[in-house]
């Protein structure tokens, strides 16, 4: 897509404002701050609603606005699936995760990993995890502002990503972790506006009855749809395990965003935890029906209109709908929404990449340092970060959602998988914890330097009886549905070969499921890990089935 002819002014000016209100705050916020337990958990005061806005603006991120809108041009279904394996990974860590990690009481995933497991070399693993996953999310986020800065001043998007880079890191360094929530809360509600508005103004002018509400909007429009293109609710052909690596990726992947996770170590309690996670779920579910209605509108649009938008253009398509269709006055809004989906998710990376550098990884190679000292380091390492990440970030993937997807990938198969387990049987232990994070890490990881990096076909790439398996559209998810598995399998055989934990680390367990006493036999069955091997394995088996059904 071309840029706009001219400066778009008012598009212009709202952003600007998103991003002076956005400094102001952590200005503000920066009074709050007085040790390190404010910079980076917020004193641990964030109550349920202020947290689940903060959440909301994690998960809503600019691959919301533009890359999820692409996929459903692009692959229909899959996109279904990939709303709805992200919102049932909310419900997951609700249920499996947020309430207990918040009574463990760490300060991030890095810290929770080693305390539950009482060894410094997973801290130090779990940290480089950490940051190979956030600079792949921040990554495809930044290349999101560099797009709308790109279309509203036709500079390249290389000056949106260092603009946008340098700003999220300044309130960041600036304001810490109240900064970054409060910011995130304002963004939310921006976020939430500025989406739900012009959409609903696309739909009208498209002639959708129930444009007021844009969810359901499109459903007398439906009939013209399947006249005009009679694929469009077809399932995308594609082996079945594309589905469950998605599922894999999102449910343990949400669990394993260290970003996500800090968010639980804020609130004031378990019960806070729990009902942040619940009003997150409820707008994340009402944005995404929302950004599948508006893909569904630019299908019907390029076939009413006869309008021909170019597959490299697809990450740009709700600006090229609102514009078309709604006018100046509700791009600008558009555009001023993205901005603050973008800058929202890069300022929670940035705080938890800070934060491991320092409290996780300096903090426990040299224990000796004062929390003063500590505090007064994390400002100089979040701005460092901040520019290590925007330098990455100058090359970005070609089409944001892929970088996204991969960075879930890695997150569920080496912190997810350990973060469970942690929390839902005992006879986890740091040997098996390691095995499983080391290798299910690299299985994800070598891949995407392939496959995402090196451009390679997946079934190309040297992997061990798999490889040609990674066939067909999205082939390369595939990898996913191996790499959790192997995480899985590879943690529980080990942690039972093993000795076990100490009872020190297994009264953990009963501690932050809120038991009074504790029980040697409690979250200690045979049942939970066979069935999770037996599913494992039924999983990868499953990928070599079914070879001639899909097309290569």
């Amino acid at each position: 897509m071309e840029p706009r002819g001219e400066v778009f002014v008012l598009g212009l000016i709202l952003s600007i404002i998103v991003l002076v209100i956005s400094v102001m705050i952590s200005v503000w916020a920066r009074r709050l701050t007085r040790n390190l337990s404010d910079y980076y958990v917020a004193g641990r005061s964030i109550g349920a609603i202020n947290n689940g806005l903060a959440m909301v603006s994690l998960a809503l991120s600019l691959t919301t606005f533009i890359g999820l809108t692409a996929l459903i041009i692009q692959g229909l279904y899959v996109a279904v699936a990939v709303y709805a394996s992200f919102t049932a990974a909310f419900i997951g860590l609700m249920v499996l995760a947020a309430p207990y990690l918040r009574r463990h009481k760490s300060f991030t995933t890095m810290a929770f990993i080693s305390e539950r497991y009482d060894s410094k070399t997973l801290r130090y693993i779990s940290v480089i995890v950490m940051m190979i996953v956030s600079v792949l999310y921040l990554a495809g986020n930044l290349k999101g502002i560099g797009i709308v800065f790109f279309f509203l001043l036709g500079v390249p998007e290389i000056v949106g990503i260092v603009v946008g880079g340098l700003v999220v890191t300044l309130y960041v360094t600036l304001g810490g972790m109240y900064g970054v929530t409060y910011n995130q809360t304002f963004q939310t509600i921006v976020l939430l506006f500025c989406l739900m508005f012009p959409v609903a103004i696309v739909m009208r002018t498209l002639g959708a009855s129930g444009w007021v509400f844009p969810p359901l909007g499109y459903g007398d429009m439906v009939p013209q749809m399947t006249e005009a293109v009679p694929h469009y609710f077809w399932a995308m052909v594609a082996h079945p395990v594309v589905y469950i690596a998605i599922f894999l990726g999102s449910f343990f992947g949400i669990i394993g965003l260290p970003h996500f996770v800090m968010r639980f170590f804020t609130v004031r309690d378990a019960k806070e935890a729990r009902w942040s996670t619940v009003i997150c779920v409820f707008l994340v579910g009402l944005v995404n029906t929302t950004v599948y209605a508006t893909g569904f509108a630019a299908v019907y649009y390029m076939q009413a209109e006869g309008v021909d938008i170019p597959t490299a253009a697809y990450d740009y398509v709700v600006f090229i709908l609102v514009e078309a269709l709604a006018g100046d006055g509700w791009l600008a809004l558009a555009v001023a929404g993205s901005v603050a989906a973008g800058l929202s998710t890069v300022s929670g990376l940035l705080m938890i990449m800070g934060a491991g550098l320092i409290h996780d990884l300096y903090g426990t190679m040299k224990p000796e340092v004062d929390d003063d000292k500590k505090l007064k380091l994390s400002y100089g390492a979040m701005f460092l970060v901040g520019v290590a990440v925007i330098i990455f970030s100058l090359d970005p993937p070609e089409f944001i959602l892929e970088a996204i997807m991969w960075s879930f990938g890695i997150a569920a198969a080496g912190l997810g998988v350990p973060i469970v387990l942690g929390i839902w049987w005992k006879r986890t232990n740091k040997y098996g914890v390691g095995a499983g994070m080391v290798v299910g890490t690299l299985i994800a990881f070598i891949s995407w330097i392939m496959i995402g990096y090196m451009g390679m076909d997946p079934v190309d790439i040297p992997f061990p009886f798999f490889a040609k398996y990674f066939y067909g559209p999205l082939g390369w998810i595939k990898v996913i549905s191996v790499a959790v598995p192997v995480s899985f399998i590879l943690t529980i055989v080990v942690s039972w070969l093993t000795p076990p934990p100490s009872e020190d680390l297994q009264r953990q367990v009963d501690e932050m499921h809120g038991w009074p006493d504790v029980d040697p036999t409690r979250y200690n069955g045979k049942g939970l890990p066979i069935t999770i091997i037996v599913l494992s394995v039924v999983i990868m088996w499953f990928m070599t089935t079914l070879y001639d059904q899909f097309p290569k």
